[in-house]
């Protein structure tokens, strides 16, 4: 309740207050206006209601998204700042000052496919995937099979430069927003959560997963040409209840038919 009632600011939400309790990431600020972690943690850790969640992520796509990856924040700080610190250090577009900071990417990918994209959570998965960096690997400048920590924004001349390949949590994060919020096969307490959200062209696909001692051949059919929701789930050829299949932990193969639709 606090975080909505003082840090929402009309079409984002805040990413700082300073000591004198001015905001940091607002239209209020010249330099620095938004800031892309509180956009996807706002709607992952559930404090964000839907109209909010929707607004900060479309904020997101206007502003700080580029055709290289989303940048971490926008405009960059143009000149050292003894009060912000560091993040002034570096011209804008780079590094933390409005670069594409790869690590935030996946965490915007996990939010869209919260509010129901997967149209745009797979195009975010696509703009920094390194195997696509082949065709342009003279700009690139990093290896195309790592995920570097940054790429020059584009307020920087050298924008699409890739910087520190391998120094970057940013690959165990995409496997997550791939695996488990794109395919939407996440693992509970529970059993095995199945909850897409895939790009709406999407007819099937097929995943092999290997969950508490047994294996599960799951094959997803989206016959609606919908982005998220599941009508049926069989398991081993009986439909269940709700969408998590439980823990067998038997050593066996089991067949999980699952067919999109609202």
């Amino acid at each position: 309740e606090s975080v909505n009632e003082w840090g929402w600011d009309g079409e984002w939400y805040i990413r700082y207050f300073d000591h004198e309790g001015n905001p940091v990431g607002s239209r209020k600020n010249t330099q620095g206006q938004i800031y892309a972690n509180a956009q996807s943690w706002a709607v992952i850790s559930g404090f964000a209601p839907l109209n909010r969640a929707v607004a900060a992520l479309n904020s997101v796509r206007r502003i700080l998204n580029t055709s290289k990856g989303i940048k971490l924040s926008h405009p960059g700080y143009n000149g050292y700042d003894a009060e912000k610190g560091g993040i002034t250090t570096y011209p804008p577009g780079a590094k933390e000052n409005g670069g594409i900071f790869l690590h935030c990417n996946p965490w915007v990918m996990i939010a869209e496919t919260i509010v129901g994209n997967g149209d745009r959570a797979y195009e975010y998965y696509n703009q920094i995937n390194p195997v696509s960096k082949n065709s342009c690997i003279d700009e690139y400048e990093c290896e195309p099979y790592c995920y570097p920590q940054n790429i020059l924004g584009d307020e920087h001349p050298k924008f699409g430069l890739a910087r520190n390949s391998w120094l970057s949590g940013t690959a165990s994060w995409v496997y997550q927003a791939a695996i488990q919020y794109i395919l939407g096969v996440r693992p509970t307490y529970d059993g095995l959560t199945i909850d897409p959200c895939i790009p709406k062209r999407w007819k099937e696909y097929r995943v092999r997963k290997h969950f508490r001692g047994s294996i599960y051949e799951i094959h997803v059919s989206n016959p609606g040409a919908v982005s998220k929701g599941i009508k049926q789930i069989a398991v081993d050829g009986r439909i269940i209840t709700g969408n998590t299949v439980p823990c067998f932990e038997d050593g066996n193969t089991h067949c999980i038919e699952v067919i999109m639709g609202g």
